[in-house]
């Protein structure tokens, strides 16, 4: 213990210490994030695995109690599971069915093999966080214990690999914020083994200032989404009623991307996939949201707009279809994992003097909902 004396005012500081997570079943909670994944083999396990007390999650997701972490370090020894997986440590756990923020593996054949997401309403958004910013490809052991150590500091998370002295992937802005909450343990697929499990406080106040800004002619003010429907229900190539939908004001965030899984569960469904060189039907259980804006041209002109979204989009100006895009997982090409790309698509809009509706039909599947609308140049009053 260190003693600082201030004048006449002595303050007793302690030093940081490790507070160890009992791997133990009445410090746990689990549920499953797939119906496919409700199997009796895929609970939550707590088991000696290469010598050491150790806790299994297969497919979902477990949770400590007793646990508030907002800043400091993580540490865990993870083993992977012998049919391989996915797993991953998940940190700053509110209400786990609403958020928290996870840094997973891929098995070594996937690419990327590491990776940063945040979690809203049970979905992992990762499709909008690729690389070189929120993933990467290190080698890491397998089959055999080796270490992991998140240092989060406010917004940033520096994640250290097994034996390594400089971070294996340094992830700024974190998209929950500064907020606390406990640790979690994700697994998918079978998941890896966690043993040694602790972490270390600091009480230390960051500053909070994002360093991801909105790209030079993006639409970032002015959208509405409505409720989620069904897209067996409500086709989004199909023009709807706007008048008869419910319309909530939202917020763009880093770039200009509009995340609609902010506001609307994720319906994490999953289908077959596509055949190549060839239509896909929808995932079942797809889901559609429509997003509202008015943009505002001072001459009848026609204007490039860049679009990136995930997982499929359908774009109406003044009410007119103009273009249809899909870009899920496998769709693009067999290995293509769907993340979200700024420029991969555009449409030439064929915009009137004044306002002009712009209504994009934006439809999910699973691994993230949102959107971002830019245009190229930055020349319209109404467009920033």
């Amino acid at each position: 213990m260190r003693l600082i004396v201030l004048g006449t005012l002595a303050v007793a500081r302690a030093a940081a210490q490790d507070v160890t997570v009992p791997l133990t079943p009445d410090r746990w909670t689990s549920y499953t994030l797939f119906e496919r994944d409700k199997l009796p083999d895929n609970s939550v396990r707590f088991a000696t695995h290469l010598g050491r007390p150790s806790l299994l999650v297969r497919s979902g997701f477990a949770y400590a109690s007793g646990v508030n972490f907002r800043n400091g370090t993580i540490d865990a020894d993870v083993a992977t599971y012998d049919s391989g997986g996915f797993y991953g440590i998940g940190f700053h756990v509110g209400d786990p069915h609403e958020r928290y923020e996870i840094v997973f593996f891929r098995p070594p054949h996937f690419d990327p093999t590491l990776q940063y997401t945040p979690s809203f309403y049970d979905m992992n958004a990762w499709q909008f966080f690729p690389v070189p910013d929120y993933a990467g490809s290190p080698d890491f052991p397998q089959g055999q214990w080796a270490h992991v150590r998140i240092v989060v500091k406010g917004l940033v998370a520096s994640i250290y690999l097994d034996t390594a002295t400089t971070p294996t992937l340094e992830v700024h802005d974190l998209a929950l914020g500064s907020v606390g909450g406990t640790i979690g343990i994700w697994g998918r697929a079978g998941g890896a083994y966690i043993s040694n499990l602790r972490y270390r406080p600091d009480t230390t106040t960051y500053a909070l200032d994002r360093q991801r800004t909105f790209a030079p002619g993006a639409i970032t003010a002015g959208w509405s989404l409505s409720q989620a429907f069904l897209a067996s229900r409500q086709n989004p190539e199909v023009y709807p009623d706007v008048r008869s939908l419910q319309w909530q004001p939202v917020e763009a965030e880093r770039e200009g991307i509009v995340m609609i899984g902010r506001y609307r569960k994720d319906p994490s469904t999953e289908g077959e996939k596509p055949l190549p060189n060839g239509p896909s039907a929808r995932t079942p259980a797809t889901e559609v949201v429509f997003a509202r804006n008015t943009v505002v041209s001072d001459r009848d002109v026609v204007r490039k707009m860049w679009i990136g979204y995930s997982d499929d989009i359908v774009v109406y100006l003044n009410g007119r279809p103009l273009y249809a895009g899909r870009n899920s997982m496998s769709y693009r090409d067999p290995s293509a994992l769907g993340f979200f790309y700024p420029y991969a698509d555009a449409v030439f809009l064929p915009l009137k003097k004044g306002p002009n509706e712009l209504l994009l039909a934006v439809s999910e599947a699973t691994a993230g909902w949102g959107f971002m609308a830019r245009f190229d140049p930055p020349s319209l009053s109404g467009a920033p």
